[in-house]
């Protein structure tokens, strides 16, 4: 290629290929006015290749890159830097924090170590974060709240030791936050803050060390979990990022990705679909009662509050969330019966609430009918299918629908009642109509015994 054609040259895409690496090992991409640069989806085994400082758009995901990152400093026009899936290691460098133009910043599932940079500037663009799967440590930067445009932060799979970022909350924008298997800690304060995840649609702290009670005032901030709309949008999560090239404008789409537990099994998102609403708060030391506000998240396709200390009983307001399909409360201290009202959950395909310290019927008909036992095994006191323990009139009360309104009483207690009122209703009809014979009768008797009488007499006169 010529010295003029790589001048003009700005748009250079060779994703998907079996590439190993470049000619000369060249690292140094001599082409002064790139714009974009996808090379994702290789072979390259080789050091990070450093790209002009004209590029916006530098995609070498999924290669098997190794070595630091520091060279990608140079690239001081950056709008979309995409890292991911290859083995860099080393620390993240700090000049990424000040290149303003920077929306998209990707660089999970590699080996990089230390602190993520501080001091992040008054008006960061930043709309996506991704380090999740790396070995990160240290706390979450809280100058982040600086970046007000952020939708999507995934710090999960590190080594980060920190309390929960409750100014989070100030970045109204945010639709995913992922801090799931760290080394968080210590209660989430709600006192300490007025939340407004207004348009959260995935929460997951899962495998870390969080204690206290269930953040209920937290929880109550999610408005965009409680209204039923856009239940039928097919598109994804993703973000619409400007290219300017010297000649174009294009639009670049980056979605989403997360791996989040569904119905029992970790399931990679290459894609979020935007009607998923999760919430994944297991593998905690989350103590006390489940809220009644979990209830008023209609929206709610995920929830997990598994392996944790809560105890209680399952609120009947979870029977509101109508759109649910995988509930785990597995592994608590939970007592009382489950709500009947949960069988009118009909897109609910995974439930399991094995572990724990419930009784009663297990509730029949619906999705309840295709649950296998090991949803509700460890339960001394549940009985009914799919339990090879039947529920008996002496031991383990009938079963009828189990989870009553405060006040309402068992249908076994108010047929017993109308047997009584009935017996003692015939009993006494029974003494009156007998009273009522028996008068009768001794009149007559009475009648009877002195017309015989009269007679008696005038036949001894003749």
């Amino acid at each position: 290629m010529g010295n003029g054609s790589r001048e003009s040259l700005w748009y250079v895409d060779l994703s998907h290929n079996f590439l190993t690496g470049f000619v000369d090992n060249r690292i140094n991409l001599p082409l002064p006015n790139l714009t974009y640069l996808d090379i994702s989806s290789n072979s390259l085994k080789m050091g990070l290749p450093t790209p002009p400082p004209s590029v916006s758009y530098y995609n070498i995901s999924n290669n098997i890159l190794f070595g630091d990152i520091q060279s990608i400093c140079r690239a001081k026009s950056l709008v979309i830097l995409d890292l991911s899936s290859n083995s860099l290691n080393g620390t993240i460098p700090t000049c990424l924090k000040n290149i303003q133009s920077l929306e998209i910043l990707d660089l999970g599932k590699n080996k990089l170590d230390g602190s993520i940079p501080q001091a992040y500037p008054k008006g960061c663009a930043l709309s996506l974060i991704d380090l999740a799967e790396n070995r990160l440590q240290g706390l979450v930067p809280r100058s982040l709240t600086k970046c007000k445009m952020l939708e999507y932060l995934n710090l999960g799979y590190n080594q980060i030791l920190d309390r929960f970022p409750l100014w989070l909350s100030e970045l109204t924008e945010l639709k995913a936050v992922i801090l799931k298997s760290n080394n968080f800690h210590g209660p989430i304060e709600t006192y300490r803050c007025k939340f407004n995840f207004s348009n959260l649609h995935i929460m997951d702290l899962s495998d870390n060390s969080f204690d206290g009670e269930l953040p209920s005032q937290m929880l109550q901030s999610f408005h965009a979990m409680k209204v039923l709309v856009g239940q039928d949008r097919l598109e994804y999560m993703n973000t619409w990022e400007d290219i300017t090239s010297p000649s174009y404008t294009f639009q670049r789409i980056f979605n989403y990705e997360m791996k989040l537990m569904n119905k029992g099994t970790e399931r990679e998102y290459p894609k979020v679909p935007y009607a998923l609403m999760g919430i994944d708060l297991s593998n905690n030391k989350f103590q006390g009662c489940i809220p009644d506000v979990i209830g008023d998240l209609k929206s709610l396709l995920l929830l997990s509050l598994s392996n944790n200390i809560l105890t209680g009983s399952i609120p009947l307001s979870l029977a509101n969330l109508i759109r649910l399909e995988s509930l785990d409360l597995s592994r608590n201290k939970l007592s009382g019966e489950i709500p009947q009202q949960l069988a009118q959950l009909t897109f609910l395909s995974s439930f399991n609430v094995s572990h724990n310290q419930l009784s009663g019927p297990i509730p029949q008909g619906s999705q309840f009918n295709t649950f296998a036992t090991d949803s509700f095994t460890m339960n001394e006191g549940l009985c009914g299918d799919p339990l090879p323990k039947k529920c008996t009139m002496a031991g383990d009360n009938v079963p009828f629908p189990s989870s009553r309104m405060e006040g309402e009483e068992s249908p076994f207690n108010l047929d017993r009642k109308f047997v009584l009122i009935g017996a003692g209703v015939g009993f006494l009809i029974g003494v009156v109509l007998g009273n009522l014979i028996i008068d009768e009768k001794s009149r007559w008797f009475l009648h009877y015994s002195k017309r015989m009488a009269k007679r008696w007499n005038r036949s001894r006169r003749h």
